[in-house]
């Protein structure tokens, strides 16, 4: 992260747990060079600074171990939620444009309509399903 990547106002939250973790890692900085401190006091000293390391990722936002920034993850679960609606959408208009060729009133040509016109709006609808047969097959591939 560079300092561009920074955020200039931290919530008073934020600096208590962020405080809160740097005297848990001074305290174990502390324990571990103590002659004489045990494993077991070593441990539970690193266990404390886990934990509030763990308390001040939770308060700012921070996934440990994530190499994507809350904001970018919450990015990433609106732009799949939006797909998600757009492979509805597009499985909606696929039906419809089904049941309009199932009501079989699309290839009678009506009177007083141009049959070259009346051509292109098939070909039209049957390159729109076509379209939408190919989006669907991503979709579910996916």
């Amino acid at each position: 992260m560079t300092s561009t990547d920074t955020k200039a106002d931290y919530t008073a939250e934020e600096i208590k747990a962020y405080e809160a973790y740097l005297s848990a890692l001074a305290e174990h900085n502390i324990v571990c060079a103590r002659s004489g401190a045990t494993t077991c006091e070593k441990m539970d000293a690193a266990f404390s600074a886990d934990a509030a390391w763990k308390r001040f990722c939770e308060v700012a936002g921070i996934v440990p171990g994530s190499t994507r920034s809350p904001e970018d993850i919450r990015t990433i679960e609106r732009l799949n939620s939006q797909k998600s609606e757009l492979v509805e959408d597009a499985r909606s208009a696929w039906a419809m444009i089904r049941g309009a060729y199932n009501m079989e009133v699309i290839d009678t040509l009506p009177d007083g309509i141009d049959p070259t016109d009346h051509s292109a709006f098939i070909r039209l609808l049957r390159d729109a399903e076509r379209l939408l047969d190919r989006a669907l097959d991503k979709a579910d591939s996916a």
